[in-house]
């Protein structure tokens, strides 16, 4: 057994060009397009939510991305070569740049995920292009 895993660049790229998001390590249950590395504690890769247990991290290789904390209505921006975490008790709601790029990480891969209803201003937000 080999001791490295690759994902090609053109897996990648063929597996966006009909998905929006495509994870690379977790303990996913959603069938992949792209092979991905079984984790019971970290996942990589969103309708308005908050995670109870887990952070995530990010870096933005390209183009801009927007989250709105939904608690305190505050909008953070976000560029390549940014990078950022969102803490446990974040309600949040993300729009991206077409284009966008980044790399997420969730910390531990656990299904922790609460939704949330959207109010009629973070709807109208997210509706607003860059």
């Amino acid at each position: 057994m080999s001791r490295f895993m690759t994902i090609k660049a053109e897996e990648i790229a063929e597996a966006f060009e009909t998905e929006r998001r495509q994870y690379f390590v977790g303990n996913l249950k959603r069938p992949q397009h792209i092979p991905f590395v079984k984790s019971e504690t970290t996942e990589m890769g969103e309708p308005a939510h908050r995670h109870s247990v887990a952070k995530e991290y990010a870096y933005v290789i390209s183009g801009r991305t927007q989250y709105m904390d939904l608690d305190t209505r505050e909008i953070y921006e976000y560029h390549a070569g940014d990078f950022f975490v969102t803490f446990p008790g974040t309600t949040y709601v993300q729009k991206a740049e077409a284009g966008t790029k980044m790399i997420f990480v969730k910390e531990p891969s656990i299904n922790d995920k609460e939704l949330v209803p959207m109010d009629e201003e973070a709807q109208k937000w997210m509706e607003t292009e860059f």
